[in-house]
């Protein structure tokens, strides 16, 4: 009986939010296992490690690049067909590259195939919207963050033995497979359960938010994408609050890209830890990461969703400047399961206001403009990095991460404060 009141809230999502939540876990553990392997395979193959860089600067680009052209494309081509399609070419894709050599042929190849897996993610994020009730969204998002957090944990596992048993190709193999099965479970997604799924967004939205949607969910025939992709970013900037997700969230992934950067250097220069503690300390990212979806699954409904994201600020900041200055392992370890909760829950809040605030037709340019936004963000955070390393050291650098987990809170908070937009605009009319 207990075992089946703690499945209860998992089936009741329905098939197709299940169908959708399976394959993108397991599409997630083979991009987490080939991760391990593309980057030795690059490092073995030219012997340098400017080479394995410039593979993620590629992928950084090409969202940049196609995240934006992805969601004008998620809100006029029919989403799951398309997915399909994505996913099978991600696995011809990925299965190609052990035969492209070490030279141009590699980039170009993982170019293409970063390029698919962008438009994919923004085709993802769209149809996520689709898959599930509007009502039971929380928990729909509370166990798929929870399951992709699971999925950094294990798949990284399952990519180093693959490599040290079998070598990088075997790697390969295991994620195009993995690619195959999320567009089989793509497949058996139902359409018209779908629909409802989507309709459910106006029937279900607040009395504030339904206004917006419905003048927004009929789009005037034969635009040109120039035009419907301005109409993204109009759409983002009528709704504070997706107004103040799309535009605060690029501002915390400054941090996050300085500290992706930098993290192996603060474990072993500031920590003094060794690998296998570095290696511990990831998978208290991930445990914090499948912790935190759970915890938000579990508590959603008693706190209103800009408390979480607030919250989940001031945790992360706290943890991050406590561990600033201790050295201590197992209080580090700890403290980086609570800044992994902490980012599970700014992320889980994020996508709430995303769905509840957008409606089905303007999902994909919405998503493709946050994606876009974050990558370019992420990409600077990196680039700044080195910087604050070389003149200001480990701490320092830390101390401007947390500068930035205060500045994303003060934009949310002013950009989604909607007594201050009334007192622009009555400024404006006062002007006027």
């Amino acid at each position: 009986m207990r075992i089946m009141n703690i499945l209860k809230p998992i089936t009741g999502l329905g098939k197709n939010a299940l169908l959708f939540i399976s394959g993108q876990t397991i599409s997630r553990i083979g991009d987490m296992a080939q991760l391990v392997g593309l980057s030795m395979y690059v490092y073995k193959a030219s012997n340098n490690i400017f080479a394995v860089s410039l593979l993620y600067a590629v992928e950084a680009l090409s969202m940049i690049i196609f995240g934006q052209i992805g969601g004008l494309l998620a809100d006029k081509w029919e989403r799951k067909r398309s997915l399909i399609i994505l996913q099978v070419s991600q696995a011809l894709l990925i299965a190609l590259i052990p035969f492209a050599g070490r030279g141009a042929l590699l980039y170009l190849l993982f170019f293409v195939f970063t390029a698919c897996t962008s438009i994919s993610h923004i085709f993802q994020s769209a149809i996520s919207g689709d898959v599930a009730d509007t009502a039971r969204y929380e928990k729909f998002q509370a166990l798929y963050s929870s399951l992709q957090s699971f999925s950094t944990i294990i798949g990284p596992v399952i990519g180093a033995w693959l490599f040290s048993s079998f070598g990088t190709t075997a790697l390969f193999v295991f994620n195009a497979l993995s690619f195959l099965i999320c567009a089989a479970t793509i497949s058996l997604i139902d359409s018209k359960e779908k629909t409802g799924a989507a309709q459910g967004v106006v029937e279900k939205a607040p009395p504030q938010e339904k206004g917006s949607i419905e003048t927004t969910s009929v789009e005037p025939p034969k635009k040109t994408y120039i035009a419907r992709w301005k109409d993204g970013y109009r759409i983002a900037l009528a709704n504070p609050d997706l107004a103040a997700i799309v535009f605060s969230m690029p501002i915390i992934m400054l941090g996050v890209g300085i500290l992706n950067s930098i993290f192996i250097g603060i474990s072993t220069d500031l920590w003094m830890f060794s690998d296998r503690q570095f290696g511990w300390l990831m998978g208290a990212s991930g445990t914090g990461g499948l912790l935190g979806g759970l915890l938000y699954g579990s508590i959603h409904s008693k706190f209103s969703p800009k408390i979480f994201f607030y919250s989940g600020l001031a945790t992360k900041s706290i943890c991050l400047l406590v561990a600033a200055f201790t050295t201590n392992f197992f209080i580090v370890f700890v403290l980086f399961i609570f800044n992994s909760i902490g980012f599970s829950i700014i992320v889980s809040t994020s996508r709430i206001f995303f769905i509840k605030n957008t409606s089905p037709l303007e999902r994909g340019r919405i998503s493709g403009i946050a994606g876009s936004l974050a990558s370019i963000a992420m990409l600077c955070g990196s680039s700044l990095s080195g910087f604050f390393v070389t003149y200001g050291g480990y701490r320092l650098s830390i101390g401007v991460i947390v500068v930035f987990h205060i500045l994303c809170a003060l934009s949310f908070w002013i950009i989604g404060n909607k007594q201050i937009l009334t007192y622009r605009e009555q400024w404006d009319k006062n002007l006027a």
